[in-house]
């Protein structure tokens, strides 16, 4: 056992001055604790609410900077007044392409009416250069100052050229929508008298479509085995009850496309979670196929392989989305008697050259030169 010293106040005044402080400072001790939680969990609390203020405030900020659409008016050197939020703009990218692209570019912009054409090119010698010259000869028309060329080579870089274009389009807040096709496909509305124009069509879907989701229509070889000097629309008019396909492409709304990891869906906005692509009949399309097959509103023609001759020549020279090398060892590179079974598996019975009818309707400066060609 410790023996404690007893301590001995000198005076009962004393002792009475001492336990009052000794009292006293036990109490504090108490109160001190209890403040000191109080603290503690008022901080917690404070600090809560400053993260949920400041991420409130941040998320504010983002979607109040981030454009609406595009809404912004501009007047041509006519007096004409053009909305932006009515302009519709493509996206695209090619390689050894030349020779039907005069056909794809008067199609979109004079028959269909796209505003503006943005195409990259993914050649190594920038061939565009020399063909975009020549559009200055369609002056009425303005084609060469509606189409947008840029010198893009490099192996698989059509995504990077798509996210590319549509960075520069938010940038100028010139279309509220942007079409991602390729210059094989031709978009196509089934009922013109309706909806004469891609913009007229574009401004009738509902505002929660962020964007829209446009089923692929095949074309084949068509019998034919040999390049024709003519217009691909003309030379290609028939298809098998089959030719509808899963595959879509996107005309998106421009302001909401984040970016573009695959050809034919985008990414939208992080902060726009509740956005998505759409048929036309309303259902969600969350990826690069649609098995619902809507093509009754708006459809993409693809013609696919062209004749034999041409579509052998694509292994030759690979694609802007995929190597020479393994483009080599797919479809386009076996023989003959192969190519010629697995593209001709379905009959092609059914008339179905719309596109060209367009042409001859809108564009008979360009039509008129073929009327006395045969195929």
């Amino acid at each position: 056992m410790i023996n404690r010293r007893a301590w001995k106040p000198s005076s009962s005044s004393s002792l009475d001055s001492l336990l009052a402080p000794s009292s006293s400072c036990g109490s504090s001790s108490v109160s001190s604790l209890s403040l000191a939680g109080r603290f503690k969990s008022s901080q917690h609390l404070f600090q809560i609410i400053v993260s949920l203020a400041i991420g409130g405030s941040l998320l504010f900020i983002i979607l109040c900077q981030q454009p609406k659409g595009y809404v912004v008016s501009t007047t041509d050197p006519k007096g004409h007044t053009n909305n932006s939020n009515k302009k519709a703009a493509i996206c695209a990218i090619q390689k050894g392409g030349l020779r039907y692209l005069d056909e794809w570019v008067q199609y979109h912009l004079l028959a269909l009416g796209f505003e503006d054409i943005f195409l990259y090119d993914n050649s190594e010698d920038f061939e565009l250069q020399a063909w975009h010259q020549s559009l200055a000869n369609f002056s009425p028309s303005k084609l060469q100052q509606r189409t947008h060329i840029r010198h893009f080579p490099g192996p698989k870089r059509q995504n990077e050229a798509y996210t590319s274009c549509v960075k520069q389009i938010q940038k100028t807040r010139s279309h509220a929508w942007v079409a991602f096709i390729d210059i094989d496909e031709f978009v196509v509305l089934r009922d013109t008298q309706r909806y004469p124009y891609i913009s007229d069509f574009l401004e009738s879907l509902p505002p929660e479509y962020g964007g829209l989701a446009m089923n692929w229509v095949a074309f084949f070889l068509n019998h034919q085995m040999h390049y024709q000097d003519l217009p691909v629309t003309m030379r290609f008019q028939n298809r098998s009850e089959h030719a509808t396909s899963q595959h879509i492409k996107t005309i998106a709304r421009t302001h909401l496309v984040r970016k573009v990891k695959n050809p034919h869906f985008v990414d939208y906005l992080l902060f726009r979670w509740w956005m998505h692509t759409y048929d036309t009949d309303g259902n969600i399309v969350a990826g690069p196929f649609n098995p619902e097959l809507v093509v009754d509103q708006i459809a993409v023609y693809h013609y696919q392989s062209k004749s034999l001759e041409e579509y052998k020549e694509r292994c030759s020279r690979g694609r802007a989305d995929v190597s020479k090398e393994e483009w080599s060892s797919q479809l386009a590179c076996k023989s003959d008697e192969r190519l010629l079974k697995d593209l001709g598996k379905f009959p092609e019975l059914i008339k179905d050259d719309v596109p060209w009818q367009l042409l001859k309707e809108r564009v008979p400066g360009y039509a008129s030169k073929y009327t006395n060609s045969t195929i």
